[in-house]
């Protein structure tokens, strides 16, 4: 019996394909990007871009109401809105605004250059908070 043949057998460690293993894994990756849902979020949001069919069938003409222009910017004491000649300095006054106003139209968020990242997330949420659907973000360039 050759005892020495088995034992070099026995201890080998196997060796896999390195372009198979590389393969599958390459798959494995281009199978999750293709099935994974990236712009779930997006959809659902309404967007103030849409023209409303019944108006455009019925007169040829868009909605008469236009959509409220926000103008946000940031001081060193903290927010500033305005709507149209209105100054507001909290998120309070500016959803009491909102409120007050038609929501079919939507609103549109401009915010400046300078503004800081809370005044803007302020903003939306006043928006949301007061009912508005449709909300369009306009950064301005310098």
């Amino acid at each position: 019996m050759n005892f020495r043949s088995q034992s070099r057998r026995a201890g080998r460690i196997p060796r896999l394909p390195l372009v198979a293993l590389i393969d599958v894994v390459l798959f494995l990756l281009m199978y999750f990007m293709l099935a994974t849902d990236l712009g779930g979020a997006e959809k659902t949001l309404a967007s103030a871009l849409k023209t409303d069919s019944r108006a455009v069938g019925s007169s040829g003409k868009g909605s008469a109401l236009r959509p409220q222009i926000i103008r946000v910017a940031s001081t060193d004491t903290g927010h500033l809105f305005r709507i149209g000649e209105r100054e507001l300095r909290d998120e309070k006054s500016l959803l009491a605004i909102l409120k007050l106003l038609p929501k079919e139209s939507g609103v549109v968020i401009r915010v400046e250059p300078d503004a800081m990242v809370q005044s803007a997330a302020a903003a939306l949420q006043a928006c949301k908070d007061a009912g508005f659907v449709k909300v369009s973000y306009v950064p301005i360039s310098d």
